[in-house]
C-alpha cells in the first residue's frame, strides 16, 4: 500500500528517459515527490572533458560523488556510505515497488515491443531526430550555454549523429517514424497499457522513449497513444508546446 505520508526528492534531468521512467512510475501510483532538475553540464569535470562542463552550485556530485542522475532521496531510501540518495533508474523503480507494495508486472521481453523499442533507439533514428531538438526545450537542463556544449561534446565523442544533414532527410525520418507509431495501438493489448494484465514495466520503459519524441514537430501519435501517454508526466515539461 502506498504510504501517503512519504514524499521523496527526485533529482534528475527533465530530458532524460531514465529519469522519466522513475517519474512516470511515481505519477502512475500517485507517489508524492519534489522534482529538482539539474543543468546537464554541471558536475562534469572540464579537465576530463576537453574543457566541457562546470562546477555548478547545483551539482549531482553532491548527491553520490558522481555526475550521475537520476537520484532518489528520502525516508527509507537505501544509500551508499557518503551518499544522500539512490542512483540508477531501474534500481529506484525496484525499491519503490517494494517499499510501497506496488503491483507492477515485470518487463516481458515481448518481441513486438522489443522491435518497436529497437527501431526507436536505432542510432540513425532517435539520435538525429532528438539530440539537437532537445536542447531547444525550455528546461533547466539547458539553462547555461555550457550545458548545451557539454551535451554536444559528449555525443560527438560517442560518434552519435546530432541531426540530419538535410531537411529532406529529417522529413523522411519523421514520416517513417509516424508510420511506426501508427502501428502502436495494435500492440497495446490492455486498456491503456501494453499487456492485458495491466500497466507494468513494459509501459514504464516505452513511455519514457515516447515522451522524448514529443520534441519533434510533425510527429503524429494516434489517439489511443495520446491517451496512453497522458496518464503520466505530471512534472515534466510538455515538449509538444515547444516542438521544433
Amino acid at each position: 500500500m502506498i504510504d501517503a505520508d512519504v514524499e521523496y526528492t527526485f533529482h534528475c534531468y527533465d530530458h532524460c528517459p531514465f529519469g522519466n521512467r522513475v517519474a512516470f512510475l511515481m505519477d502512475h501510483f500517485s507517489i508524492k515527490y519534489k522534482k529538482v532538475v539539474y543543468g546537464y553540464g554541471s558536475g562534469a569535470i572540464p579537465e576530463d572533458c576537453e574543457g566541457e562542463g562546470y562546477a555548478g552550485d547545483l551539482s549531482p556530485r553532491k548527491l553520490t560523488g558522481k555526475k550521475q542522475l537520476p537520484v532518489l532521496e528520502g525516508p527509507g531510501v537505501p544509500c551508499e556510505p557518503g551518499a544522500v540518495g539512490m542512483p540508477e533508474s531501474l534500481e529506484i523503480c525496484s525499491f519503490l515497488i517494494a517499499r510501497h507494495g506496488l503491483v507492477v508486472p515485470c518487463a516481458t521481453g515481448r518481441s513486438d515491443v522489443k522491435a518497436l523499442c529497437d527501431y526507436l533507439l536505432d542510432k540513425n533514428v532517435m539520435n538525429p531526430l532528438t539530440l539537437t531538438r532537445l536542447t531547444k526545450m525550455p528546461v533547466p537542463d539547458w539553462e547555461e550555454k555550457k550545458d548545451v556544449s557539454y551535451h554536444f561534446w559528449k555525443h560527438k565523442k560517442k560518434g552519435d549523429l546530432l541531426e540530419f544533414a538535410t531537411k529532406e532527410e529529417d522529413a523522411a525520418a519523421i514520416k517513417a517514424l509516424n508510420a511506426k507509431l501508427a502501428d502502436l495501438p495494435s500492440i497495446m493489448k490492455g486498456e491503456g497499457c501494453l499487456n492485458n494484465w495491466g500497466w507494468g514495466m513494459d509501459d514504464v520503459i516505452l513511455l519514457a522513449w515516447l515522451r522524448r519524441l514529443t520534441c519533434i514537430k510533425g510527429v503524429e501519435f494516434p489517439a489511443p497513444v495520446v491517451a496512453y501517454m497522458s496518464g503520466v508526466g505530471k512534472q515534466v515539461v510538455d515538449y509538444k508546446e515547444h516542438a521544433v
